[in-house]
């Protein structure tokens, strides 16, 4: 007693399946490269510094609230780029909590040498200064610029 010609195709279907599925995965791996993704964990821990500072010599207070709860970005931007070695870019930026919680960015600055695909960020949650009550966000971004 052997196998119908019906048998022997389901056996055929299931091994030429088996094939296909085999086929397909060795043509994925060969036809889409790999993403790696690089660490610049060293970059946040740059920007980490600078915002430590920032708030060591009161900057936060002067350059995001101001006196009426204006910004002063020059004060910000001088600042970070005196921090900073001349071979990393960065980016600041400031933003409110408006009151339905909605973030809206108020200040931003990018230095020429920014490298947006090389970058890792840092942020500091303010809640005010000089009796100005506001939640503001300050993004430290920092790259390597080659």
């Amino acid at each position: 007693m052997g196998l119908r010609s019906g048998q022997i195709r389901i056996i055929e279907v299931a091994i030429a399946g088996i094939i296909a599925l085999l086929l397909l995965r060795v043509v994925s791996w060969v036809a889409y490269p790999r993403v790696i993704y690089a660490s610049y964990s060293t970059h946040s821990f740059v920007a980490d510094n600078v915002l430590r500072v920032l708030a060591e010599k009161n900057i936060f207070c002067q350059a995001v609230y101001g006196l009426d709860g204006s910004i002063n970005g020059n004060l910000l931007v001088t600042f970070v780029e005196g921090s900073l070695p001349s071979e990393y870019g960065f980016r600041i930026s400031v933003s409110r909590i408006d009151d339905s919680g909605k973030i809206i960015e108020i200040f931003a600055y990018e230095s020429g040498n920014f490298k947006l695909e090389k970058a890792s960020s840092s942020y500091v949650i303010l809640s005010g200064c000089n009796g100005f009550y506001e939640p503001r966000i300050v993004v430290l971004t920092i790259s390597r610029g080659d």
